[in-house]
């Protein structure tokens, strides 16, 4: 387990773009208070809006950057035989492997956080334990994304897995809008083929607009996120994640080196 956090830690200490993208990442949320003053009103949802998107943005180009190589270094620089050799499964490796990199986000993540309830106070802002989940749901998403990276790494090379993963994002944001804008609201025929496939990427990815919050704070549908609502969507988030790196072992295990 040393061997493996050790690695997967030096996998960010020596990242220098990684530093400048902490570095970047804070300055943009200070900037969301300037932007503010350029609007004539809603100063209060531009700070909230740009703050989230740009702790989630840039965590999820981190972790798309970075996670594609986590296992291909490994494998490429034959670590995998010293960590492996010393009495490691395989299972052991995916699964440290994830909730290492997955401790170093949360630990990164909660930099920006504080920098982000920093811009709260410099600009009066009450805060609302909604901000909180809203930052805990973004980084929800971002572990799912990562868990998609190592399923795929398993088998993938980095450059495809990259492309696979922002392809799942995109989709993942926009399974609900293709549900509720062309089958609820009765836009495309009914037991069609468009239909069945629109139904299946709904149920089949995850729904990563159930977890963006940031748009609703100026909204009444905010109090739709009871805590049932939210145990509900953290243990269904879990158990996705649970299901990929389980198939990411299953595969990892028939892998030859």
């Amino acid at each position: 387990m040393f061997v493996i956090a050790k690695n997967t830690i030096k996998e960010f200490v020596r990242n220098k773009i990684l530093r400048v993208i902490i570095w970047l990442a804070i300055w943009l949320i200070f900037l969301s208070i300037v932007l503010s003053k350029l609007a004539l009103s809603e100063e209060q949802k531009i700070i909230l809006d740009f703050s989230l998107t740009v702790i989630e943005i840039f965590w999820l180009i981190t972790t798309l950057f970075l996670g594609t190589n986590l296992l291909y270094n490994e494998i490429s620089k034959n670590t995998i035989l010293l960590i492996l050799s010393k009495n490691h499964s395989r299972k052991d490796f995916i699964l440290w492997k994830f909730i290492w990199f997955a401790l170093v986000i949360f630990m990164l993540y909660c930099i920006l956080s504080i920098a982000f309830v920093v811009v709260l106070f410099l600009h009066n802002i009450a805060i609302d334990y909604y901000y909180f989940i809203a930052i805990f749901f973004s980084l929800l998403k971002i572990y799912v994304v990562l868990a998609f990276i190592m399923f795929f790494s398993t088998f993938i090379s980095p450059f495809i897995t990259l492309f696979i993963t922002i392809g799942i994002y995109l989709i993942a944001h926009m399974s609900s809008f293709l549900k509720f804008y062309t089958i609820i609201a009765q836009k495309i025929q009914k037991w069609s083929f468009l239909e069945m496939l629109i139904n299946w990427i709904y149920y089949i990815f995850p729904n990563f607009q159930d977890l963006s919050l940031k748009e609703h704070f100026m909204s009444p549908y905010i109090g739709q996120y009871t805590p049932f609502h939210i145990w509900l969507t953290t243990l269904t988030n879990i158990i996705y994640i649970s299901f990929l790196l389980f198939f990411a072992i299953i595969i990892f295990k028939r892998k030859e080196f």
